[in-house]
């Protein structure tokens, strides 16, 4: 189950860092504010639950749109699933954008997961909470290598480059 939420996040990310300022809903396009962005509600079935997604997106000039977000509900359990670009930092001189990814879900591992990505997506974070708010695990991306910290500590370093 976490797989298929990390897998969802990492896609509505990766389509709210490309939308535009309009948005397609059966055909139908959706025009969006400059100042407000476009809501898009969605509901769909898996396995017999109905869940219901939002997405927010905001300008498509900003790389970073601060305010657009992602969420999945399912009204029969309560459980919500949530993502929203909260802002930008500068780590290591380099401005990287921040997402933050929430889950009520008792079956996921994690609770909360910070994602920071810098605009020419040659370096990435991922940061996993768990329901206390401490880190478990940390994932990033820097120089061609991928760097992971496991919840024991133990650290893993791989190079990206053929």
């Amino acid at each position: 189950m976490q797989t298929k939420w990390l897998f969802v996040l990492v896609m509505v990310v990766f389509a709210l860092a490309v939308s535009g300022c309009t948005d397609s809903n059966d055909g139908e396009e959706i025009e969006a504010d400059e100042e407000n962005g476009v809501e898009d509600t969605v509901t769909s079935e898996e396995d017999g639950v109905e869940f219901e997604s939002t997405v927010t997106s905001g300008n498509e000039d900003d790389w970073c749109p601060v305010g657009s977000s992602w969420k999945s509900s399912n009204p029969e359990t309560g459980e919500e699933v949530s993502m929203e670009i909260i802002g930008s930092e500068v780590v290591d001189g380099v401005q990287m954008c921040k997402a933050e990814f929430n889950s009520n879900n008792p079956d996921d591992e994690y609770a909360k997961i910070d994602y920071m990505w810098s605009e020419d997506g040659e370096r990435s974070s991922w940061k996993y909470y768990n329901i206390d708010g401490e880190l478990v695990s940390e994932m990033t991306m820097k120089d061609g290598k991928m760097r992971f910290v496991a919840e024991d500590g133990t650290v893993t370093e791989v190079s990206t480059e053929s």
